[in-house]
């Protein structure tokens, strides 16, 4: 799933009770850390990875 800021406010939205104690964990986010966060490098590694695993899968058929 390619992570936009539509895909992050929807999971904000479904991780209510997470994001309420997210002070409390090391690696929970807070909403504003979800929204401030720039996607796109981590967008582009999952086209790549997928790009690969299609080429992959592909060899196989």
């Amino acid at each position: 799933m390619e992570l936009t800021s539509e895909v992050v406010e929807l999971l904000i939205q479904h991780s209510e009770v997470e994001l309420n104690d997210a002070h409390n964990y090391k690696f929970v986010n807070t909403r504003e850390e979800l929204r401030n966060h720039d996607y796109q490098e981590m967008n582009q590694n999952l086209f790549i990875f997928l790009d690969k695993l299609k080429e992959e899968y592909s060899k196989r058929s």
